[in-house]
């Protein structure tokens, strides 16, 4: 499956890279790493899914302590696409 990142999940981690490397420069490339790395495992071969179900219906989410990755599968366009990246204390309810 190829991985899409929406817009709104670009700025997202463009926006959580800004506030880390305001302190901690190599904090804030390590965490980016971090989520980027767990986001490419969705792709292997049955991983798809292994994101727990989202709050929000037909979505899906992925842990890298502290956040949260909020994505969709979508089966016929072989696709995973990428819709939020969240601190976990952030409020999630539409």
């Amino acid at each position: 499956m190829r991985i899409v990142f929406d817009a709104r999940a670009r700025d997202d981690i463009e926006r959580l890279f800004a506030w880390i490397a305001a302190d901690n420069l190599k904090a804030a490339l390590d965490l980016v790493s971090r989520i980027e790395a767990r986001v490419r495992l969705l792709a292997a071969p049955g991983f798809a899914q292994m994101g727990r179900p989202g709050v929000v219906e037909g979505t899906r989410e992925l842990v890298e302590h502290p956040y949260i990755v909020v994505y969709e599968v979508r089966e016929r366009e072989r696709e995973i696409v990428v819709l939020a990246v969240m601190h976990g204390a952030q409020n999630r309810y539409p």
